[in-house]
């Protein structure tokens, strides 16, 4: 049986099952997104000769530290860092392409080396050729990429984005938004540290202090209705398209909401995770006006997390066979204008097998190094080889 990625547990609720370091993401958000700004509009006026220049400096630091017996080589696949990798490598090895891991003081890290028609690449997970590599925006930023959707009519949630060093009026912001909404980090992936169903200015402000924990920016969101979908697109074409559902529940007028949680888990399929009653949750359903120890009128739906898919108790399904392609123009119109060979994007859709026209949904984030593995566990659905379509960019 093929092995599958598997919940992580954290000591932080709302790191989820991706764990990081708040201090060193705090510092690390600051300083990049302050620069941000200078460092995107540098590459315009640099020569190309200097940008091969520093293309070749990954592959010259790697071979140095190789020499100097600081950094080696490992061929096995099941230290891989991310099952993102992994199944990049496992295409590798179908197609006869030689793929090493780089182990730093012992270390293993998710850059690999790979020989591809006799030539050495070095690459961060997913192997994409520099021809294909154009230096522009940062598209994993969450305001920027918005900034720049509503620009080209494409869907997007309407946003504010906080400001850093001015003081804000929470209320007037608060008041320009139809309830309910979501406050997020303005970088950052895996839902980390994001408040959503957010109906009070107070939990406004709570929703906020989460935020900056671990990134001093804060994107205020419209909280759009719907499942979580995963867009992935390769050199502009749509290959892959995942639905994941958050867990939830259906009351019957009869059992508390944490009974309800422990039956829903008794009869949870293989593969899916048990749901935990942690923090998170526990707010989670407060801002719905409800605790564990609440009766669920019958009938009522809650939604239990932010967070979706089998790993969090929720479902998942490969479906781009059955997405109405009036969908596929927009997200490949979203592809070319952020010029990335390989691009995530997370949408909100209520139904993607009707009409875009006829539903409120949009574009929330770009990911730039996405979790393409996303397209080979789901719960139902036939897998998309994505890893291969990505090797083929080298042909």
């Amino acid at each position: 049986m093929r092995q599958e990625p598997s919940i992580k547990k954290s000591t932080c609720s709302y790191c989820g099952d991706a764990p990081i370091n708040h201090f060193f993401s705090y510092c690390e958000s600051l300083i990049s997104i302050t620069l941000d700004g200078y460092t995107t509009n540098f590459p315009k006026y640099v020569p190309s000769f200097l940008e091969h220049f520093a293309n070749y400096i990954p592959v010259f630091l790697f071979k140095t530290l190789v020499f100097f017996k600081l950094a080696k080589f490992s061929s096995d696949i099941n230290k891989a860092n991310t099952f993102r990798s992994r199944v990049i490598w496992e295409e590798a090895i179908r197609r006869g392409i030689k793929m090493e891991q780089i182990i730093l003081l012992g270390k293993p890290l998710d850059y690999y080396h790979a020989l591809f028609h006799g030539k050495d690449i070095y690459f961060d997970s997913i192997p994409i050729p520099p021809s294909f590599m154009k230096v522009g925006k940062n598209w994993d930023d969450k305001a920027i990429l918005k900034k720049e959707f509503i620009k080209k009519n494409i869907p997007v949630p309407d946003y504010f984005q906080l400001p850093l060093f001015r003081s804000t009026n929470i209320e007037q912001i608060f008041s320009k938004f139809k309830k309910p909404i979501i406050v997020k980090p303005k970088m950052g992936s895996r839902g980390r540290h994001t408040t959503t169903n957010i109906n009070t200015i107070t939990q406004l402000q709570e929703g906020i202090g989460v935020v900056r924990q671990i990134c001093p920016y804060v994107v205020v969101e419209e909280h759009l209705a719907g499942d979580v979908c995963r867009a992935t697109l390769i050199n502009g074409v749509l290959a892959g398209f995942y639905k994941g559902r958050a867990p939830f529940i259906i009351g019957d007028g009869v059992r508390t909401i944490k009974e309800l949680i422990e039956e829903k888990d008794k009869i949870r399929p293989d593969r899916v995770e048990r749901i935990w009653i942690d923090q998170e949750l526990n707010n989670h359903i407060s801002r719905a006006g409800f605790t564990l120890d609440d009766i669920l009128p019958k009938g009522v739906f809650l939604s239990l997390s932010h967070r979706v898919g089998r790993l969090f108790g929720g479902t998942t399904k490969e479906m781009i066979d059955e997405l109405h392609p009036s969908f596929i123009p927009i997200l490949e119109q979203a592809a070319h204008a952020v010029e990335l060979a390989v691009a995530g994007f997370d949408c909100i859709i209520p139904d993607p097998t009707k009409p875009a026209s006829t539903q409120r949904w949009g574009i929330i984030e770009c990911n730039s190094l996405p979790f393409i593995d996303l397209h080979y566990y789901a719960l139902e659905g036939k897998p998309r080889n994505i890893a291969g379509m990505i090797w083929d960019l080298w042909n």
